[in-house]
């Protein structure tokens, strides 16, 4: 005998709505050979490069990268790009909300919830990724304390606060 169950909580609990002023993002156009330098030459980085959040989609032969990342380390990533012979199409500053569980891997609807609170504010966000656990919007730094208002209607952190 299998048990199906269903849990859904109005607002959502969360870890807490943290938003995070001072990242750059970046559009990155690349063959796959200059995405396999590109990924050698970050790997080979000393320190490390910190990425905020990567995403890659192809498109016919051409990888389309979307990049996130502390404004710090974006020469970095600049020089990289170049070397290999990935084109940087887009750039420019972002700011960005975590949301973390608990159970957010069991449950269903919470990028709609997510949406629905960006909405509610006016908001359009940049990107939204949901991995797991986590959610986290990418959106112009002058939206994000309209967008955790938003937020805040549809999620709360410990004790219904989220500040």
């Amino acid at each position: 005998m299998e048990t199906v169950a269903v849990y859904f909580e109005r607002p959502v609990r969360t870890y807490g709505l943290k938003l995070r002023l001072g990242d750059v993002a970046m559009a990155l156009e690349c063959s796959a050979a200059a995405l396999a330098e590109l990924t050698e030459s970050l790997a080979a980085l000393d320190p490390p490069m910190q990425l905020v959040s990567c995403s890659l989609v192809w498109e016919d032969d051409l990888a389309l990268l979307q990049i996130c990342l502390p404004r710090d380390q974006a020469p970095r990533l600049e020089e990289a790009a170049a070397l290999s012979g990935a084109v940087i199409t887009e750039r420019g500053p972002t700011a960005l909300i975590n949301l973390q569980g608990p159970h957010f891997g069991d449950r269903w609807g919470l990028a709609s919830e997510a949406l629905s609170g960006l909405e509610a504010a006016g908001v359009e966000p940049l990107a939204l990724l949901g991995v797991t656990h986590t959610l986290q919007v990418t959106l112009a730094p002058e939206h994000g304390e309209p967008a955790l208002e938003g937020l805040g209607q549809c999620f709360c952190a410990p004790g219904g606060r989220n500040d």
